[in-house]
């Protein structure tokens, strides 16, 4: 039995028709009506129902399909994986991620892999808003919250939580912060477009805390309200990611420290291992070893 027949056969059905078939073949409809037949011959049995409108499967063809479709895949993969193996690493990965995020994690990374692998190229896009993978042939992205396409692998990185903070110098020019209503008296630095109608969570003993906060300045840059936390305009409310060395070096004080905050969690997600090339499966490993056994971001 020859395994170019059982490939023309799955071409066939998932064209619908021979000269389909034959088109994303290269070759001729009667060559591949052809090489079903010696296929059905070799099997002894129909796979096909032939009429003059259309193609449809026989119920052991639709079996026999099924099972060929799966095997034949994994034997792509195992060709592919095995090529890939004996070459070296080379290509061009794509690459997503927030800007405050790549700013602190993921340029670090990437720069010691590109000196590691000086045969692979990256594209980083540090779009904050949501990037359609697909449609923009994103290979690997750093995500937070829920994931929106169910066809991608989500691999969780760590988690993410908000702290509130500010400078010591600023925490000496207000009364001492205890509980959330606090914030109300002092200056908060917004993030995102208007300095109105802004609420930050806090919980405790699995109460939830609501706070609503005003201030002098709103920014959409996260970047940019760590900075003027920083220089003591405020308080902000930020990302433990983006602020732990800050916490290390004392230049930002965590207040209300008994309370926590709503958690979700930071991602890396890429497609499936069908699509994966060597290049992406190696980035993907330099990330998780960088994040082992623990987020660097982790208190």
């Amino acid at each position: 039995m020859d395994l170019n027949d059982i490939k023309v056969f799955i071409s066939v059905v998932e064209a619908g028709s021979f000269s389909g078939a034959g088109k994303n073949l290269a070759m001729p409809s009667t060559t591949v009506s052809r090489k079903v037949v010696q296929l059905e011959a070799s099997l002894g049995v129909k796979l096909l129902h032939r009429s003059t409108r259309k193609l449809s499967m026989t119920e052991e063809g639709r079996h026999y399909f099924h099972l060929c479709q799966q095997h034949l895949v994994a034997l792509e993969e195992a060709n592919e994986a095995v090529m890939q193996a004996q070459s070296t690493p080379k290509g061009k990965i794509r690459i997503s991620s927030p800007f405050d995020f790549a700013m602190q994690y993921a340029q670090p990374w990437i720069t010691e892999f590109l000196k590691e692998y000086p045969e692979i190229s990256i594209e980083l896009d540090t779009s904050d808003s949501y990037v359609n993978m697909v449609e923009n042939r994103i290979d690997v992205a750093f995500r937070s919250g829920q994931l929106q396409d169910s066809s991608l692998i989500a691999r969780r990185i760590g988690p993410k939580h908000s702290v509130c903070c500010a400078s010591p110098e600023f925490l000496e020019t207000v009364e001492k912060i205890k509980q959330p209503d606090d914030l109300t008296k002092v200056n908060c630095l917004i993030m995102g477009k208007s300095l109105s109608q802004n609420h930050w969570q806090f919980i405790k003993n699995k109460k939830q805390y609501p706070a609503t906060v005003s201030g002098r300045y709103a920014t959409t840059s996260m970047h940019l309200i760590i900075d003027s936390a920083l220089n003591g305009l405020g308080v902000a409310y930020v990302p433990i990611a983006l602020v732990k060395d800050h916490f290390e070096s004392g230049l930002l004080v965590q207040i209300l420290t008994d309370y926590e905050t709503p958690d979700s969690n930071m991602f890396l997600i890429y497609q499936s291992h069908k699509y994966m090339t060597k290049s992406i499966r190696l980035f993907i490993d330099h990330v998780i070893e960088k994040i082992s056994p623990k987020a660097p971001w982790m208190l």
